[in-house]
């Protein structure tokens, strides 16, 4: 939560308060509130940069400052209170949207390991740009490796690429039809993985994850590194032409040019469609483990006879299609996706479904969830107040507004690795879920 940004706002509410209510009286306590406010508004802007918000408290700063002194000179003191009701109508205003989009961070992982983080962009030979089949074309792979490391080092850039940041930020801005200002957070914030880290030595089990559509897989970063830092490979990828912006094997960037037609029975085909394209892709990084590419250093360590598919939305969707085809999975993780595989589907490896708890009721997705868990061949748990963006980092980008990212969407990302551990631990042992472990992050069902 952006406590600070807040508490500067509180603070200006107060300069303006006291600089009115006392403009008969000594100005002591209008210039101790003043200056705190000053010190907490340099003390924000050193630890989160120059960002839209604080830009603005520092204006409305100077706004109040212009309106105490206003008050105090007795001059039009009508007009001076209602200059001062505006003014704290704006601070208010100001506070919200510091809450509503809060500075971007990703919390320090909890597990044993230091975190190594690593960026390439693979290729598909078999396939063409797009994941079909025109001759003469390959398919980008583009993926981000975050793994055990040896030894702890500084952290990195939320976003290493300034160039695909920003075209990253003015895509994600336009999907949500906000400024890409608003987005800049993201290009500001650090991770706590080392870029290029030495790996830890050892034999690790491999996650493969999928994003949602018109996504980003550094929206991962939070749930990944909390996996990494306790003994996991993590392997996300973007899907070119449906993330919302990624790089690709030449260099340029790809944006997402998937469009739905308003028609449902045609809108689900292309997604099943579109589902059946992202299970190629998993599959054809679990090929690229097995080839050459694999030599990476950080991808010592990886064992390739433990690897999970897992993904958020669409990406959960594409994981269980890639085991359903692919048995060198051994284990998934759906988090928050409807299942876009055949109704009769039953899947050899042990499934875990992570379910948004602050979401409208859906049968349909309950209906498939239940279908596909129907053998007892592993479980689901429900996130109490966390909505379905509050599952990726999207959760500590957006304030923890309910049914957008959930009152406790800041701690979804968390709470998803903590479940995507519980499962990994029963594919490396042969066991079922440890359901009395799940219990303790939310609701647990079949």
């Amino acid at each position: 939560m952006p406590w600070i940004d807040i508490s500067v706002s509180a603070l200006l509410l107060a300069a303006l308060v006291v600089g009115v209510a006392t403009r008969r009286r000594r100005a002591v306590a209008v210039i101790v509130v003043g200056s705190a406010t000053v010190l907490l508004l340099m003390i924000a802007v050193v630890l989160e940069g120059a960002r839209p918000q604080l830009i603005a408290e520092a204006v409305a700063a100077v706004v109040v400052a212009v309106v105490v002194l206003w008050a105090r000179s007795g001059r039009a003191p009508r007009l001076a209170v209602a200059g001062a009701t505006l003014g704290a109508l704006g601070v208010v205003g100001i506070a919200g949207a510091a809450w509503a989009l809060p500075p971007m961070s990703v919390p320090t992982p909890s597990g044993p390991h230091a975190v190594g983080v690593a960026t390439h962009v693979w290729t598909d030979p078999t396939r063409d740009a797009h994941g079909g089949s025109t001759p003469g074309q390959v398919r980008s792979l583009p993926v981000t490796v975050w793994y055990p490391a040896a030894r702890p080092g500084p952290g990195s850039a939320y976003l290493p690429n300034a160039a695909s940041a920003a075209a990253l930020t003015g895509s994600l801005a336009q999907q949500y039809g906000m400024p890409p200002l608003l987005f800049d957070s993201l290009t500001r914030a650090r991770s706590a993985a080392t870029e290029e880290a030495s790996p830890a030595g050892g034999s690790f089990p491999v996650v493969i994850a999928s994003p949602g559509l018109n996504s980003t897989r550094w929206f991962f970063t939070s749930w990944a590194e909390e996996l990494a830092s306790n003994g996991i490979v993590v392997i996300a990828l973007d899907h070119p032409y449906d993330a919302a912006a990624t790089e690709l094997a030449d260099g340029s960037i790809a944006h997402d040019d998937l469009r739905t037609t308003g028609d449902d029975a045609a809108d689900q085909a292309l997604a099943d469609q579109w589902a059946g394209i992202r299970a190629a892709d998993i599959r054809a990084v679990i090929d690229t483990l097995e080839g050459p590419a694999s030599d990476a250093p950080e991808l010592a360590a990886a064992d390739r006879t433990r690897i999970i598919a897992a993904g958020h939305s669409a990406g959960g969707a594409a994981a269980i299609e890639a085991a359903r085809l692919d048995r060198r999975i051994t284990g998934v993780v759906d988090i928050d996706g409807m299942p876009r595989s055949p109704a009769d589907t039953r899947l050899a490896q042990p499934l875990l479904a992570v379910v948004a708890g602050d979401m409208p009721a859906n049968p349909d997705y309950d209906q498939a969830l239940s279908s596909l868990l129907a053998d007892r061949n592993g479980a689901r748990v429900t996130l109490d107040g966390v909505a379905h963006l509050g599952m990726i980092d999207a959760g500590r980008l957006i304030g923890p507004v309910p049914g957008l990212t959930g009152a406790n969407g800041p701690q979804g990302a968390r709470l998803a690795a903590e479940a995507t551990l519980l499962l990994v631990r029963a594919v490396d042992t042969g066991t079922p879920i440890d359901t009395r472990a799940l219990g303790e992050l939310g609701a647990v069902g079949e």
